[in-house]
């Protein structure tokens, strides 16, 4: 039973979190012996700036001693060698950290404000500091300075013995040895409280946003691995961001990296949102658009075609590619559609003479996505997703093939700009096409996919390819025609459409020759298979493997050439377009 008017429990006072920021040693006697002493004054102002106008406590810590080191003893571990030097040498000469000479005071690039404190010590432990916080209620100190091992270490020791929430900022630490430090930030400040990022410092007050400018490009250089300088002291770079979109775009930045005349940098990333079903998505650091991003809207340069899709997805490219390609049947939610109808029945002259393909519109999951059957009436019964969009194409008849039996077909690689004013259009095509030859000789009778499907790139090129390289200069300049078409209509009729910024895609298509000297083009690849990552270990490579990664890297190397150029552009003493040949020139309305 409950007793009403009995007096309910007092609560719990809650205690008023107050939070305090120390800079410990910014003085030039310090800072002058620091390695990166110019990241490490950048990182303090923009904590410094975090704390004032999120209205924390800021105090500095600093050592200065009485002229001649009065009150240090000679014997002292750390001291007292400067209080030895300084009675054979006089205050003029030895005045380190002394009062009355300007090395001692707080650097004037971090100088602090009216309402700001100054606490002076003469000894190793700043026990007027611990006393100070103490009085003023503090519950939570971010702890920075110039030296990890020394003022920094000792001040986290002395506040957590007063309770407080100790804080270290790793960018607002420094030492004069680099190896040091990081044993210090690793196994030492973490006893006596926690380490973190000036990146979680900055979220945890509001975001990068409700920073100034000069501190948001600060921050943004620091987290590149620069100093933080900004403005006309900053060196000029040229920034990279690798957001983990798919395609090639990690790639091109390694290549952008090991250039040796620009100098490029990455720049860091940030959340920019996140979708319930595709996850998160990064673009650059503080919302930036930086040279280059493999998010069009962060960058400069795009690497997207805006319209690709009209290319990509298999029955949008039927409008202006039409010519080239077999009789195409589109099927959606179990119907045929279009003006073609459904393919003709099994008893129709040709239905049953070679096998029917069909693929999913909007994807391109290599040969297992591919289903195979040998007659029409099969093709609704195999499709597993009847919600999906597919389309069906009937082998084509005779197809040319190597001296042995076996199926080829071309993977023709394209290089499409679209310049700054959205109509000026420059196609490129690559004499390094690759042949992908089944397995096994085909048969129109056979299904498997080793007989029917071409998706493994034979390493050598075509020109040099046994039993297939009679025919490669009159095959090369069909495709260099046939995609020159193709891609030139989808220019004109708007569906590939400029930006108002430099545009370009590596992407290739998919040709096969027949016995007649016809070509025949099967879909776009607009992120084709190049430069896996997962063949970056050469343990994972064999020497076919070997031979696609220098072609690959070479054929992306001269189309970011070609892209961005520079002044060592061009690979193994060849010209900047190395293997592109210029295919076609456009411009359109806008």
């Amino acid at each position: 039973k409950f007793d009403l008017s009995s007096p309910l429990p007092a609560m719990a006072e809650v205690t008023k979190e107050r939070i305090a920021l120390v800079l410990c040693d910014m003085q030039p006697d310090l800072l002058g012996s620091l390695t990166n002493r110019k990241a490490l004054v950048s990182a303090q102002k923009i904590i410094l700036e975090a704390a004032r106008k999120n209205n924390w406590l800021v105090v500095y810590s600093g050592l200065q001693f009485k002229p001649s080191y009065q009150g240090v003893s000679p014997k002292h571990k750390i001291y007292g060698a400067l209080s030895k030097l300084n009675s054979k040498l006089g205050d003029n000469a030895v005045h380190w950290f002394m009062e009355g000479y300007a090395g001692s005071t707080i650097s004037s690039e971090l100088a602090p404000r009216k309402d700001e404190r100054l606490i002076w010590r003469c000894q190793h432990i700043p026990q007027e500091l611990s006393t100070y916080f103490g009085d003023e209620e503090v519950t939570k100190v971010y702890v920075t300075g110039g030296k990890a091992s020394g003022a920094v270490q000792i001040t986290c020791q002395v506040l957590m013995d007063q309770g407080m929430e100790i804080v270290v900022v790793k960018e607002c630490v420094q030492d004069d040895d680099p190896d040091r430090l990081n044993a210090v930030l690793q196994h030492v400040l973490p006893i006596y409280g926690s380490v973190t990022t000036l990146a979680q410092v900055i979220d945890d007050v509001g975001g990068l946003d409700t920073f100034t400018v000069d501190s948001r490009d600060s921050f943004i250089d620091l987290m590149s691995g620069g100093n933080g300088l900004s403005g006309k002291t900053k060196k000029s770079f040229l920034y990279a961001s690798d957001c983990g979109r798919r395609g090639h775009g990690t790639r091109y930045i390694e290549l952008l990296l090991e250039r040796g005349g620009a100098p490029w940098k990455m720049h860091p990333t940030q959340t920019w949102y996140e979708d319930f079903i595709n996850g998160e998505f990064k673009c650059p650091l503080g919302k930036k658009v930086v040279d280059f991003c493999d998010e069009p809207d962060f960058s400069k340069v795009s690497m997207y075609l805006s319209g690709r899709e009209f290319l990509d997805e298999k029955d949008k490219v039927l409008e202006f590619a039409g010519r080239f390609m077999p009789k195409t049947y589109c099927l959606e939610n179990g119907k045929w559609i279009g003006e073609e109808g459904g393919p003709p029945g099994d008893d129709e002259e040709g239905a049953m003479i070679a096998p029917w393909f069909i693929k999913e519109t909007d994807k391109n999951l290599g040969g297992a996505a591919i289903i195979i059957v040998s007659k029409p009436s099969e093709i609704l019964k195999s499709v597993l997703k009847p919600q999906q969009r597919y389309v069906v194409q009937q082998h084509i008849r005779n197809p040319l093939l190597t001296d042995d039996g076996r199926k080829t077909h071309l993977k023709f690689y394209v290089l499409l700009i679209c310049q700054e004013d959205g109509i000026s259009w420059t196609l490129y095509t690559y004499k390094g096409a690759l042949l992908s030859i089944s397995p096994e000789p085909w048969s129109p009778m056979d299904l498997s996919h080793d007989t029917q499907i071409t998706i493994h790139r034979h390493p050598v090129p075509p020109g040099e390819t046994e039993g297939w390289k009679q025919h490669w200069e009159a095959t090369y300049e069909k495709c260099k025609l046939g995609t020159t078409e193709v891609i030139e209509k989808a220019i004109r009729t708007g569906k590939l459409k400029g930006r108002p910024k430099k545009q370009f895609e590596v992407f290739s298509v998919d040709w096969m020759p027949d016995e007649h000297g016809n070509i025949w083009m099967f879909e776009f690849n607009m992120s084709p298979a190049v430069c896996q990552k997962e063949f970056d270990n050469p343990s994972n490579r064999d020497k076919r493997r070997d031979a696609l990664m220098q072609h690959d890297k070479a054929m992306l190397q001269e189309a970011l050439d070609i892209v961005m150029p520079w002044e060592g552009g061009g690979t193994n003493g060849k010209s900047t377009e190395g293997l592109w040949d210029l295919a076609g020139e456009f411009k359109t309305q806008k």
